[in-house]
């Protein structure tokens, strides 16, 4: 009789969920980080128990300002996943997205640093999401390479619009 093929393996991270109410670090939620590209505020993340994928609340990412992008991520370290293929799989509404030349939609990323430098990335492939949608799962992959010593996961709003996000998981794909 032959063996079943293994399936994913997931990895443990914080809070992909959003269901915490545990403050995170500069108001963040637990185990979450947000960025911007830079100057004056122009996205603002928090958590919101009117809309969500499931469980008590998601992740809203509003656009207010001139900057192009607003990202919410993790990290974890890269020893354990080189040279292995990572999933980052989640839920993505939006309001309003229109995109801009950095993606056309509301995306998931998925990069691999090396010294806070990107060695590869993948930030939605061609599944985005943009104008006024429903709840709509998404999946983004990246093969790990041995020259990383850090993954980062998380979602990017670019542009104007809204976005929510949920139930957040990173898989190891097997070969």
């Amino acid at each position: 009789m032959p063996m079943p093929k293994p399936g994913p393996v997931s990895v443990p991270i914080v809070n992909g969920d959003f269901e915490s109410t545990r403050p995170g670090l500069l108001g963040n939620p637990e185990g979450w980080f947000s960025v911007q590209h830079a100057g004056e505020l122009s996205y603002v993340f928090r958590l919101d128990p009117a809309i969500r994928h499931s469980g008590a609340q998601s992740l809203r990412i509003d656009n207010v300002g001139p900057e192009p992008y607003g990202e919410i991520h993790q990290q974890l370290g890269a020893a354990s996943f080189r040279g292995k293929t990572l999933r980052v799989r989640g839920w993505i509404r939006t309001r309003g997205v229109t995109g801009n030349s950095l993606a056309p939609g509301a995306v998931l990323t998925l990069q691999a640093l090396r010294s806070g430098a990107i060695v590869a990335y993948n930030h939605g492939g061609d599944e985005v999401q943009k104008g006024d949608s429903e709840w709509t799962r998404h999946d983004t992959e990246l093969a790990i390479p041995s020259a990383a010593d850090q993954i980062e996961f998380g979602a990017m709003l670019p542009g104007p619009g809204q976005m929510w996000v949920d139930d957040i998981e990173v898989l190891v794909l097997p070969k």
